[in-house]
């Protein structure tokens, strides 16, 4: 288990495409990855810029309503989950939590602390720290 953090600093959403290189998302067939911070810190614009990054037609919109977003690049799946407006173990399960994860694909979860003992161990957390005009991103790998 690697546990030893690495950090990045990211001034601009054009950044991201570096950063999304040096994790190698793309290069695993499963992996769950919890995004961490507060409201307005750059999770959703994370996953937007990793959508873009694989294809440039697709437009990524915010789960904050829809709780789940589903997209499928190339035969690539990738899930985008937002919990902060779950209640409730039960609301989750309501969801079809359990049939989403079952799934091969990337899965970002926004909002996991909300959840985490019914979550699986992630592959990797990202926290966020906003900056006056940047982000300072803080990637743990957990395995």
């Amino acid at each position: 288990m690697n546990n030893n953090p690495k950090y990045f600093h990211l001034s601009s959403e054009n950044v991201y495409s570096s950063f999304f290189k040096k994790l190698k998302l793309t290069e695993q067939k499963k992996s769950l990855i919890f995004l961490h911070g507060e409201i307005g810190a750059g999770k959703t614009s994370l996953v937007k810029s990793f959508i873009k990054h694989l294809d440039k037609r697709t437009t990524a919109t915010s789960p904050t309503f829809t709780l789940i977003n589903e997209y499928n690049i190339d035969n690539f799946k990738i899930f985008h989950y937002d919990l902060f407006r779950l209640n409730s173990p039960k609301e989750l399960l309501e969801i079809g939590i359990d049939h989403y994860f079952s799934q091969e694909g990337i899965h970002f979860i926004e909002w996991p602390e909300k959840f985490l003992n019914l979550l699986p161990v992630s592959n990797y957390d990202i926290f966020f720290t906003i900056l006056e005009n940047s982000r300072l991103i803080k990637v743990i790998e957990n395995y």
